[in-house]
């Protein structure tokens, strides 16, 4: 994991808005997101994103992830990507598995005491090829 500071940024894609217990269980609204999002885009781009957003709280509340690209211009939703301060934790292996393993090192990462405080504004994965991505998690800058 390493500090990243990230410019703004415009996502084009698909949306749902969903929470972490709904997505725990049978009814999890992303996998079908994605499955509709990789229809769409048989040939997806280099890079794509999924960007969490629209907080209502913290890791328990509802938020909006987006999958997209920032290329495309025809999407249905448009999402920005705050400019700040981001943790960055690289993932790799077999997706979806290995994604999830990351968010569990993430979660566990952030209920460490002395861990920095999570911003809630935007969080992100990039998805660099089919086994390869990042997690950034955007935090609050430290008092200077």
């Amino acid at each position: 994991m390493k500090l990243q500071k990230m410019q703004a940024l415009t996502v084009h894609g698909i949306s749902v808005r969903t929470n972490n217990q709904t997505e725990s269980g049978p009814d999890g609204k992303i996998p079908l997101l994605w499955q509709r999002y990789m229809a769409a885009h048989p040939q997806p781009a280099a890079e794509i994103y999924a960007v969490y957003a629209d907080y209502a709280s913290d890791v328990n509340g509802d938020y909006t992830l987006t999958v997209g690209s920032l290329q495309d211009l025809n999407a249905e939703t448009v999402t920005c990507v705050a400019a700040g301060d981001y943790l960055a934790f690289e993932v790799h292996g077999s997706m979806p598995e290995a994604i999830i393993r990351g968010w569990q090192t993430v979660w566990a990462y952030f209920s460490e005491p002395g861990a920095p405080q999570r911003a809630y504004r935007t969080d992100l994965e990039i998805y660099h090829g089919p086994a390869s991505a990042t997690i950034l998690i955007g935090i609050v800058p430290p008092a200077v």
